[in-house]
């Protein structure tokens, strides 16, 4: 009888747990249906298997999941992407032969007088600002609003790359109008990458006018061979996390169940903090080559004869930055082209923003190595406008337009905006060009 009775009360127990694992599931996957409607607007079990959002977050970061290394070394512009990665079959959307993400080939012929061609330049801000023109239309039907291009049929040429800094906006402007290529406006999104990159070349005591050292450095390091075991230890790390990365995205488009997309987006999303987090201590171990390594190897970089003081090296930021700007204009001015330069707005440079709960999370990273840069040089940058404005270049600060947004605007520990962010942007763009415009008449 007793154990008749054990038996049954032990039945009991497990019925018991069963049942309360079974409502503890099913609470789980309610809350995870709620979570993946408030964020995807659409029900999960009869969601459209288009690509998820966090993989064009991450592309639009500039990770590349597929490949390790997708830049390549380039004999005028540094480096560029390498030619059909990062592909949108939808959008007819890849990188060019020139090593541009576009949606066309360069130099791109008018085919119609209505067309007017507007190039982009700068890093990858301005590289998002352009791709997000192909996607949205944003930039277009915000100038088509006004009655100066409501007839116009708007080209958006990308000629911006992640890392590009003065001077390889002139130089990239240069290389493409002597093949030809037609532009009516320029658009020249700069500033992060000129203090913020510029810096990191002047502690590793690579000269600040050549590209970025952290992304030229692995390239000719790997040409050379000259990587130091600390550097290759942290690319090692950066490349298992994107394996890591790619291989929770693959499980996401494959979750049959909400609470496993909402586990594996959590694992996503603490995955792809990791390889920020990895990227920052890459960018610490960037040291300065060995004079001996340097003279002997096959790419040649060339040297500082030391790191410069603060001062010294903020102010040499800012002179390129700004004689760069006036070769811009000047080149521009002369085949009457017009020239529209805006300095971007950043996380890291004191403004009066009230940044968000998920900003401070995301977009704040107190190691960041870029820090140092933004605080000591964009007020420099900032104290050249009057003068870049008196030689006739249309400059614009943007790095208050995203002060009174109270949604969330940045998307990365970087420089990088969300759709919110860019909608700002694109409408201080536009609307920037149609003053000049309507007062040059």
């Amino acid at each position: 009888m007793k154990h008749s009775t054990v038996l049954k009360n032990g039945k009991n127990l497990l019925i018991l747990i069963a049942v309360n694992l079974a409502i503890a599931f099913i609470c789980l996957e309610a809350l995870s249906l709620a979570f993946y409607f408030i964020n995807q607007k659409q029900f999960f079990y009869t969601r459209t298997k288009a690509k998820e959002k966090v993989v064009e977050d991450i592309e639009r970061i500039g990770i590349r999941l597929d490949e390790s290394i997708v830049e390549r070394l380039h004999p005028f512009f540094g480096y560029v992407l390498k030619q059909g990665a990062f592909t949108n079959e939808k959008l007819k959307l890849k990188v060019n032969k020139h090593g541009f993400f576009s949606l066309y080939e360069y130099p791109f012929v008018k085919t119609n007088k209505n067309q007017v061609i507007i190039g982009v330049f700068g890093g990858s801000v301005a590289n998002n600002f352009a791709v997000d023109e192909y996607v949205s239309r944003r930039l277009s039907n915000k100038l088509k609003a006004y009655p100066e291009f409501a007839n116009k049929e708007i080209i958006v040429l990308n000629f911006g790359n992640g890392g590009y800094k003065q001077p390889q906006q002139l130089l990239i402007l240069n290389y493409f109008l002597a093949l030809g290529q037609e532009l009516d406006l320029v658009i020249n999104i700069d500033g992060f990458n000129e203090v913020a990159l510029s810096n990191l070349n002047n502690k590793a005591q690579v000269d600040i006018g050549m590209p970025s050292v952290q992304h030229i450095q692995p390239l000719t390091g790997l040409a050379n061979n000259n990587l130091s075991p600390e550097a290759m230890s942290s690319i090692v790390q950066i490349n298992e996390t994107k394996k890591q990365l790619k291989a929770g995205i693959d499980k996401l488009q494959t979750c049959q169940l909400a609470l496993c997309h909402a586990v594996t987006s959590l694992q996503v999303k603490q995955l792809l903090n990791n390889y920020q987090q990895a990227v920052v201590k890459y960018d610490r171990q960037v040291k300065p080559s060995n004079p001996d390594t340097a003279n002997s190897a096959i790419v040649y970089i060339p040297k500082a004869d030391f790191v410069l003081q603060d001062a010294a090296a903020f102010d040499k930021m800012a002179s390129l930055w700004y004689e760069s700007s006036i070769g811009m204009n000047q080149i521009l001015s002369s085949r009457k082209i017009k020239y529209f330069h805006f300095i971007q707005p950043n996380q890291y440079y004191p403004t009066k923003r009230a940044f968000t709960a998920k900003e401070k999370e995301i977009a704040i990273n107190k190691e960041s190595p870029y820090i140092e840069g933004v605080n000591k040089g964009y007020p420099v940058l900032l104290s050249k406008v009057d003068d870049l404005q008196k030689a006739g270049v249309n400059v614009f600060s943007a790095v208050n337009i995203l002060d009174n947004t109270k949604e969330t605007v940045y998307k990365d520990a970087c420089c990088h905006y969300n759709s919110v962010g860019e909608e700002v942007l694109a409408n201080y763009v536009s609307s920037s060009i149609i003053k000049v415009v309507r007062k040059s008449k």
